[in-house]
């Protein structure tokens, strides 16, 4: 019993700086792509934006495009603006009570109505283009009045089996826990797993990292015997 139960932490401990690791680059280059928008908006007086999925070129979202979003999002809030930013719980209210779709927002039309119907000054909109061993990003903020293109970023890191996963995987619609807004609140939670890994009857899931209460980091790992 001791045995399993060293080989168990230790397996824990690994996992947990592999899936560390896997994240570490993507999320810091998001972390400076938030800055870069930031300055942007700041700099062309928006009051209160929001973020969309990120899609491929063709339109398709995907997990990987909904995680980019929320970490931008919380990267957003984290930090102390001279903007608001509209929570992505409420967009999606929001939309299907004005039967619109977030893809739909790239019209001028349909994007004045967002910004009638929510205050919302300007869409912060992005594509993932996956280059051989590399995912290159870019976004565009779009004002919600004249949807001219006001500011852009461009970000890129390597990508690994995690994000292959994620960028294969369509976009889930299960409702969005929590308020991105509130720092009180936990980050919304993502159920897809980003390591999975067999080890003879044990399988080991670890869900991708959240930041919860504005400071802390959770990392949750499901054990199965199987």
């Amino acid at each position: 019993m001791n045995t399993l139960r060293s080989i168990t932490i230790a397996l824990c401990i690994f996992l947990c700086g592999h899936a560390l690791a896997q994240t570490q680059s993507m999320d810091a280059e998001l972390s400076a792509l938030t800055e870069k928008l930031a300055a942007q908006i700041k700099d062309h007086g928006s009051k209160k934006v929001t973020v969309l999925d990120f899609t491929d070129l063709q339109g398709g979202s995907s997990e990987l495009g909904k995680y980019i979003a929320e970490q931008l999002t919380v990267d957003f809030v984290m930090t102390k603006r001279d903007f608001s930013v509209l929570d992505r719980a409420n967009l999606k209210s929001i939309l299907a009570e004005h039967k619109l779709t977030a893809t739909g927002l790239v019209d001028p039309e349909n994007a004045k109505k967002l910004g009638q119907f929510a205050g919302v000054d300007a869409l912060i909109i992005g594509s993932i283009i996956p280059k051989g061993q590399t995912i290159s990003l870019t976004a565009k903020i779009i004002t919600t009045d004249t949807a001219e293109i006001v500011g852009a970023g461009r970000a890129e890191f390597k990508t690994n089996d995690t994000i292959q996963q994620l960028l294969s995987r369509p976009a889930t619609e299960n409702p969005i826990v929590g308020s991105a807004g509130d720092l009180n609140n936990d980050v919304p939670k993502n159920d897809v797993p980003i390591v999975v890994k067999s080890f003879g009857d044990l399988r080991v899931e670890l869900q991708p990292l959240q930041i919860v209460n504005g400071g802390r980091f959770q990392l949750t790992m499901t054990l199965t015997n199987q």
